[in-house]
């Protein structure tokens, strides 16, 4: 399996997904005969919850414990995804050329991780909650499954099927943890919270990773890699200094409130929003599809590290000021200030030529920077669009529309690549991508929505 078949299989789960949940919610809204709250209702139920919210809000607390399952997750899955395929050649033996094929099958849960968001939304475990258990079980097979590899180093037979089970585990955690932030976040945090901390802290995670994974592995071995990994995954118990809500009638899922959603214009004009083409796989100027372009201009190896790692510590700096900034002056006000800037950002590429590596240094910092602001205003406004009965579900179909979004770019730059020019390539992207600003203006939280204003 290769990336565009698995971001395929993704596209084709969520739109399967979209269309029977619009169906059934039409039937259940017509045979139950359900109605749609009125204005004076809806705000005076959003109220009663952001007011609850902010009451139990520990933004101190709640950030560090956020902030910690983020450095673990970006370290983890950096250095999981950079130092496996080297233990399937070296160690194993493994044929070299089937290898992206593995790594692509074995990240296909990361693509589809809409199925966690509906059983943790759904299913709670008895009285602990119904998302703090799920998190707790899935990291202790996580810490076991690592502690295995460290030390039992275990051949393909035994590697492979655990790594499947590894990363589908670290995404059911990805969601119910996510799900657990828009529970207990009030909606004027969510910039901060559900953005900066979030993406900053991975940020953070990937770039220790990426210093120090490939200098352990050539010093101590892989079994070190893996204990060092394994060590980065028990931050996910950070979870522990959460309290989670109780499952209150307003964050129960049922069947009105299942058929009051899918049936919400607005939640379908964010769906389109997120799926139009996107700049996400544009983001990184050495990992993502801006790398082709970064070896023509660059060359040296040792300088796109550098670069990179550049990069990563604007997208640090650029998560926190832009989630504290989105607070501020509003989500979707940072959304729509970001999105052309990183248009202008990529659009300069054009001037990139072969050697001007000065220039490519201030754009990964500027590129960087923005993409913070970028993120941190997309993500909170997911968290404002998110019912308190499937938060869980609706933020993780929000993120696999994203990765619609991001494939359809990804056929546009292909397309551009091979029948004109990079320049081309890169000024038609630049442009494209500023269409996601039109219909994320009109945008607005509908009735069933958390927030009282995006």
């Amino acid at each position: 399996m290769n990336k565009i078949q698995m971001m395929l299989i993704s596209i084709s789960t969520i739109i399967i997904f979209y269309a029977v949940s619009y169906l059934l919610a039409r039937y259940w809204k017509k045979s139950l005969g359900i109605e749609e709250l009125t204005e004076e209702e809806a705000l005076q139920r959003k109220t009663k919850l952001i007011q609850e919210l902010k009451e139990n809000w520990r933004p101190l607390r709640y950030n560090f414990a956020y902030a910690l399952q983020y450095i673990g997750q970006g370290f983890v899955r950096m250095a999981f995804v950079f130092f496996f395929p080297l233990y399937l050649a070296k160690e194993l033996g493994y044929p070299e050329a089937t290898i992206p094929a593995l790594i692509a099958t074995i990240m296909l849960a990361w693509a589809i991780k809409w199925p966690w968001g509906i059983l943790t939304d759904c299913v709670p475990v008895s009285k602990f909650g119904r998302r703090r258990p799920y998190i707790i079980i899935f990291n202790i097979i996580c810490v076991v499954v690592l502690a295995i590899f460290a030390l039992a180093r275990p051949g393909a037979e035994l590697l492979i099927p655990l790594s499947i089970l590894f990363l589908a585990l670290l995404a059911g955690i990805d969601a119910a943890y996510d799900g657990l932030l828009i529970d207990i976040t009030p909606p004027d945090s969510h910039g901060l919270t559900i953005g900066g901390v979030a993406w900053g802290f991975k940020a953070v995670g990937e770039l220790i990773g990426s210093l120090t994974v490939g200098a352990v592995i050539s010093l101590y071995g892989f079994s070190a890699a893996f204990s060092i990994a394994l060590i980065f995954q028990l931050f996910t118990f950070s979870c522990l200094l959460i309290h989670e809500p109780s499952l209150t009638i307003e964050r129960r899922p049922t069947k009105r409130g299942f058929a009051l959603l899918f049936t919400e214009k607005y939640l379908w004009l964010a769906f389109l929003a997120i799926s139009l083409p996107s700049y996400v796989a544009f983001f990184s100027p050495t990992a993502g599809a801006l790398g082709f372009v970064l070896k023509k201009i660059v060359g040296a190896a040792g300088l796109i590290g550098l670069i990179g790692a550049v990069n990563r510590g604007a997208v640090i700096i650029g998560s926190l000021l832009g989630g504290y900034t989105a607070d501020r002056i509003g989500h979707k006000k940072t959304y729509i200030i970001a999105a052309p800037i990183m248009g202008l950002c990529i659009g300069m590429w054009v001037f990139a030529a072969p050697g001007a590596v000065n220039l490519v240094f201030v754009l990964a910092t500027v590129m960087g920077i923005v993409e913070g602001f970028y993120i941190s205003g997309l993500f909170a406004i997911f968290g404002d669009m998110c019912p308190p009965y499937l938060p869980g579900t609706n933020y993780q179909v929000f993120m696999s529309a994203g990765h619609i979004g991001a494939l359809i770019m990804l056929f546009i730059w292909s397309f551009l690549l091979t029948s004109y020019s990079w320049t081309v390539g890169i000024i038609a992207i630049a442009v494209i991508g500023i269409i996601n600003v039109i219909p994320i203006y009109f945008l607005k939280p509908y009735a069933e929505a958390k927030a009282i204003k995006v």
